[in-house]
Parts: structure tokens; sequence; C-alpha cells
């Protein structure tokens, strides 16, 4: 029987920039033959994850004594969080909540995504809907880049498909135009980017996961990984010497990883996981 994989937002982004990449990392597993992150970087990474530990803790109502911290700089973002936080719809919360819905050849893979906060209530016009808020310490991005980004695709995509099942006594609140995804910069707390989903948007979406996802079993039945043809590609990538690309690297002044909330293209190395 045909592999059956369970893929997110970051298997997506990996597989069209280098389906051996992909095949490494994600199906055979092959160490990291160097660390990805600097030290600047990998406190970045912390913070992020500590921040994100810390509002996890908020919305389930449970204390954040004892995850204290003398670091300034986190101690920053969670006063501007305390104090310019985006304003929540009511309705039913759901933190750290993950959501897989089926998709591929007969649903055989799985596409998954995991929510910061998601709020299902009323809306402003008094009907059901859905909010997703994702919580980002790193540079802010522009509307556009964001929109197009995998996350918001993913995980626009996989509430409108699977969300009835965290919700069923409401389904009508995850049609996909009563879908809306926050992003909310601690950098910039005044603008949150707001964007909204459809019914149009979404069945772009199908189609382009699902083209993926063919290309994916294409490559699985074949048994064959190529590498990227665009070597900008590789100029980042820890597999570059096993692939013999060495002439891709960069000194590390040079890498320009600046976001560690794990949007794509260049911050996805870190693919972070709050747990």
């Amino acid at each position: 029987m045909a592999e059956s994989l369970t893929l997110a937002q970051q298997h997506l982004y990996t597989f069209q920039a280098c389906p051996r990449r992909f095949y490494l990392r994600y199906l055979v597993h092959v160490p990291w033959p160097e660390a990805p992150l600097d030290s600047e970087l990998e406190l970045a990474y912390e913070r992020g994850r500590r921040f994100h530990r810390w509002v996890e803790r908020r919305f389930l109502g449970l204390p954040i004594a004892g995850e204290g911290t003398r670091d300034p700089v986190l101690e920053s973002w969670w006063t501007t969080f305390e104090h310019d936080a985006p304003a929540l719809p009511d309705g039913r919360r759901f933190a750290e909540t993950s959501l897989t819905v089926p998709i591929g050849p007969d649903g055989r893979h799985r596409l998954t995504g995991r929510f910061d906060l998601l709020i299902v209530g009323p809306a402003a016009d008094g009907k059901p809907a859905s909010s997703l808020f994702d919580w980002k310490t790193g540079e802010p991005r522009e509307m556009a880049r964001l929109v197009r980004a995998w996350q918001t695709r993913v995980y626009l995509f996989v509430l409108a498909e699977g969300g009835t099942a965290l919700v069923p006594q409401l389904p009508e609140a995850f049609a996909p135009d009563r879908l809306t995804f926050i992003y909310w910069y601690v950098a910039e707390p005044a603008t949150p980017r707001r964007i909204a989903y459809d019914r149009v948007t979404h069945h772009r979406n199908r189609a382009e996961l699902e083209a993926i996802v063919a290309g994916i079993d294409h490559q699985l039945t074949a048994g064959e990984w190529p590498l990227t043809d665009d070597w900008k590609e590789c100029r980042h990538c820890p597999y570059r010497a096993h692939c013999g690309r060495q002439a891709a690297g960069q000194d590390s002044q040079d890498i320009s990883i600046v976001d560690q909330d794990g949007l794509e293209p260049e911050d996805l190395w870190l693919e972070p996981q709050w747990a």
C-alpha cells in the first residue's frame, strides 16, 4: 500500500523548494549536518517559544508564576501583549489546538495545522463565525506576503474542511466566508493583519494543495527526489554538503533568517513546534 503522510505547512514549502530536501528531512530523517541556528537566532527562537507558552497559559486560565524570566526583551513582549493584545470576539476559545483533515488520493494523506488561538462564536452580524489568531514575535510581514504564506492557506483550508469536529453544533461557523485569520505582531501591536477568507479562495487553495500532494505522490511512486534547479535555495540548506552543493554556502553574517515564527520561505528553517 502506498505511504501515507501527515503534512504541515513546512512540508509543503520544503517540497516546493527542493524535493531532495523534503526526502532527506521528512522521509529518511537524515540528521542535520550542521546547526541551522547561530546563538542570536537560538535566543530569538527560545524567546518566541516561551512567549507562546505564556500566552497559552493565559488563555487556559493558568498562572505564569514560576515561568518568570529576567530577560528584558521577553518581559517587554509580555507587557505589550497584556496592554495591546487584539480585541477578541466572544465565543468558545481553543488555545494551541491542532486540527487534521484528509487530503490527496482517496484521502490517504493528512493535512494538519496547529492554531495559537481559535475563537468560535457570533460575529458582528450576529451569525456564527470563526477567528484564528497567530502571535508573532519576529519581524512584521507585509499583508501580501501573509496572504500567500503557506501557514495562512493551510490553516484556513484545514479549518474550513474540518472545523465542525471542534464545534459540531455550529457547522455554519466554518463556512469559508465566515473565517478570518488575524496575525498579531508584538512589534506592531496596534496594526494586526486581518485576512478574510471566502469560497473562491478556498477552491483555489484546494486545487493548489492537491496539486502539491499529487507531486509528492508522484515522487513517492517514482522513488526519485531531484535536487532543486534554484541554487539560491541551497544557500542556507544544512544538506548542501550532503548534496554536493557546498559552493552555494555563504558566511553566517549574510544569512537573513529573521523571524522565528514559521513563515516561509527563509524562516521555515526554524520549524517551530510550540509545545
